[in-house]
């Protein structure tokens, strides 16, 4: 595609700059002033620290024939107009970088959400496990399936781990259209607040739009929950959805997203509540799981699955409800529920033989309302101590600390604090916030270092006890100051494990 031909995709954009480089083939798009190569279009974002755009002179070296850049930047360094025509540099300056980097990227890579049934899941928690048992239920019906989350941007053929919940336009719309040219029809996406906010799946047509749930987290970047919840609710906008809303009645702000639908626009799930749409009944609860009756728009039928928890429930509803607008049959649904074996880093247990005399599991819980869903969850299918090994990232919202403190000295046996991502905070000064919630009637252990934190709550739980470790699930690093080291819980507890069963 040609520089002019893309230019005339930006609105805010009056008058095309004559320049000789408009009839040049644009050959990719690059945000990185340094990753720029010969023939790519440099799109410079602002950022929180600094702004990308001051750096197109970098661009322009490394090759890209332009730079589209914010007025601020363009003021700062505004480039030479000294010289021949083609000696002088495109650098044109934009009003909205955010709007202008979607609309150019979802033009470059030729609209490629136009060729997908898109879904996407937002809310607080359970937006991986929802996405994964809708991929899971597509696939499992032959439907090539393209999935977009937090662990990795996945098709058949094709995994790349993510930097991001939802990568930014360029990459966003790069990763849409390979999975386009790679056979996929289907296309699972979540969306999270940060995403939304910044404009970054601009572009993006959902034909269903699922909403989990909405509590306490990210407050380092929403100002409020009002906030927060503004953002989520722009996925349900007619700017992004164009089909059906699926929404979790059972959650207060999910009830004021249902009220701003016709009844005919939205399904409404509910773990008990027999008014809604989708429902349950009759539910057992058991180590291997849960069974019961599925009450659907489709009809009723009895099911299992292996997913422990209420709230993983409610996350299969929410599957559920979105694979049935798409046409799947219920009773194959439900044939392949209990064929899904979870997420990496969601209740995963974690054993280095069949017979383990404690049970260990690692879970991504680190909100209030996902470490208290996780230690309920939990609670039945542990004989003895339910001990619960958790922290709190650094550089985010503070007030969740003493929450999480009070949530784990109440419901867990033993509560271990320890370190989660302190990146640029003092370790010490989180601990001592997370402790501010815990009563002066409970001990907690507290061990900075989480791998002494793991192998102390391991090596010391009796036979019939269980140990939990919260707030990481599956990243496979550590954040200390601005250097990401290497750290996987599983890992640290099976080397705990392995110890314990040596002595």
């Amino acid at each position: 595609m040609k520089l002019r031909e893309l230019l005339t995709q930006i609105p805010n954009l009056s008058q095309i700059p004559d320049h000789p480089v408009l009839d040049a083939e644009v050959k990719g798009l690059s945000t990185n002033s340094h990753a720029c190569k010969p023939g790519d279009l440099f799109i410079g974002m602002p950022g929180t620290r600094v702004d990308g755009g001051e750096f197109w002179q970098s661009a322009i070296a490394s090759g890209a024939i332009a730079a589209l850049i914010s007025p601020q930047a363009f003021e700062k360094h505004p480039p030479s107009m000294k010289g021949e025509p083609g000696e002088i540099p495109c650098v044109i300056s934009v009003e909205n970088m955010t709007v202008t980097c979607a609309l150019v990227a979802t033009a470059f890579y030729e609209y490629p959400v136009q060729q997908l049934k898109l879904m996407g899941v937002t809310g607080t928690n359970g937006k991986t496990t929802t996405t994964h048992l809708i991929e899971f239920l597509l696939t499992h019906a032959q439907l090539p399936t393209a999935l977009f989350g937090t662990l990795y941007a996945r098709w058949q053929g094709f995994e790349q781990p993510a930097l991001h919940t939802t990568p930014f336009p360029v990459e966003l719309q790069q990763q849409l259209k390979s999975a386009v040219s790679a056979g996929c029809e289907f296309g699972v996406m979540e969306v999270s607040s940060h995403a939304l906010a910044q404009g970054r799946v601009m572009g993006c047509e959902f034909d269903v739009a699922v909403f989990t749930n909405l509590t306490q987290d990210h407050l380092d970047f929403h100002k409020d929950m009002e906030d927060y919840f503004a953002a989520k609710a722009l996925l349900f906008s007619p700017s992004y959805l164009n089909g059906k809303a699926i929404i979790n009645a059972d959650d207060p702000y999910g009830q004021r997203l249902i009220e701003q639908f016709t009844p005919e626009k939205v399904w409404r799930y509910s773990i008990e509540n027999t008014s809604a749409d989708l429902w349950t009944s009759e539910l057992i609860y058991e180590p291997t799981g849960v069974k019961g009756k599925l009450h659907t728009p489709a009809g009723e039928v009895a099911f299992h699955s292996p997913l422990v928890g209420q709230y993983n429930l409610s996350n299969l509803l929410a599957a559920v409800g979105t694979v049935l607008h798409l046409g799947l049959d219920l009773d194959s649904i439900v044939a392949a529920l209990p064929k899904f074996s979870g997420v990496p880093g969601r209740m995963e247990r974690v054993q280095i033989k069949s017979e383990q005399d404690i049970s260990v599991i690692v879970d991504y819980a680190h909100t209030p309302d996902s470490l208290e869903n996780l230690l309920k969850a939990a609670r039945p299918f542990i004989q003895g101590k339910m001990i619960c090994v958790f922290g709190c990232g650094g550089d985010r919202d503070r007030t969740k600390r003493p929450k999480m403190g009070k949530i784990a000295a109440e419901l867990a046996d033993v509560a271990v604090v320890t370190s989660d991502n302190p990146r640029t905070e003092d370790p010490e000064r989180i601990l001592q916030d997370i402790l501010e919630g815990i009563p002066s009637s409970v001990e907690p252990m507290v061990i900075c270092d989480r791998a002494t934190a793991i192998q102390t709550a391991i090596l010391q739980a009796q036979p019939g006890d269980g140990v939990l470790i919260a707030g990481k699930g599956h990243e496979d690093y550590q954040i200390l100051g601005t250097e990401k080291i290497h750290f996987d819980d599983r890992e640290q507890a099976r080397e705990a494990l392995t110890q314990r069963l040596s002595k």
